[in-house]
């Protein structure tokens, strides 16, 4: 599927699940789509023409960190089997992972993350800190890490990764591919739309007004957990682009889930 007719299925798929979302139509019933360049759609209804630019939040780190992630999941569940060690763990992964592939993963870079050898060592860190803590050597995370500050599990995990040291069963909540945290859109939102607002004088030349569309995720829930909690904190930063003449007259974000879509707009 080409990169338009990706961009013209999630806005269909985003004017449907605004009206099941607000209970209400984006556009008047007999509106005309039309696919178009800067700004990517025109919808056309009772003489007005507006822009829809769309973009995605997601840089192509955080999706190569959700696969290492995964990764990291798959072989700590593997040896917790094989050594049939039951235990009840959180694998909670910071943005920093993400960040360090960006910066390390470049063109020419002689230092890439090469998945297997950091698998290994994450695996056997992670080992290792189950291990202590069984033996009581240390009574929580925190005191772990500040003994062991440069080891891979205190620099890329967040919190306490052991919720039970004992259990009935093997538990392993998969947390690392199901957050974004609140400081990744604080600095990636800003980032994205100033990069539009750029060709807004252009845009206008063509619509009477414009939108612009952010797209999280088109995947299974992999994105907006944090929202319950932030709203306010992402609702502040699109609206403080949509006041003035220089702004977009409207800015959606929208989690491309569909089994629980969400959206959430500027005033």
């Amino acid at each position: 599927m080409s990169d338009k007719k990706k961009e013209l299925k999630s806005l269909k798929h985003f004017i449907l699940h605004y009206h099941k979302i607000f209970h209400e139509y984006l556009f008047p019933k007999n509106y005309q789509l039309e696919c178009s360049e800067s700004p990517d759609f025109i919808v056309k209804f009772d003489n007005q023409k507006i822009g829809i630019e769309i973009t995605e939040t997601i840089h192509e780190s955080r999706k190569a960190s959700e696969k290492l992630e995964y990764k990291i999941y798959k072989s700590i569940k593997k040896y917790l089997e094989e050594e049939d060690i039951k235990i009840d763990i959180w694998l909670f992964f910071s943005d920093s992972l993400a960040s360090d592939i960006s910066k390390r993963n470049q063109k020419n870079s002689k230092n890439k993350i090469k998945d297997g050898q950091f698998i290994k060592d994450f695996t056997e860190e992670y080992i290792k800190y189950i291990i202590t803590r069984r033996n009581k050597e240390y009574s929580s995370f925190e005191e772990f890490c500040e003994s062991n500050k440069n080891s891979l599990i205190c620099k890329y995990l967040v919190g306490e990764p052991i919720e039970e040291l004992y259990s009935e069963e093997l538990k392993i909540r998969e947390g690392g591919g199901n957050y974004v945290s609140i400081n990744y859109y604080k600095e990636k939102l800003p980032e994205i739309i100033n990069k539009k607002i750029n060709k807004l004088s252009h845009y206008r030349k063509k619509v009477d007004k414009i939108y612009l569309l952010i797209i999280t995720s088109v995947e299974l829930p992999k994105d907006l957990h944090f929202l319950d909690f932030h709203i306010d904190n992402i609702e502040k930063i699109l609206n403080s682009y949509t006041k003035g003449e220089n702004n977009f007259d409207k800015i959606f974000l929208y989690n491309e889930n569909y089994y629980e879509p969400q959206i959430i707009k500027s005033d």
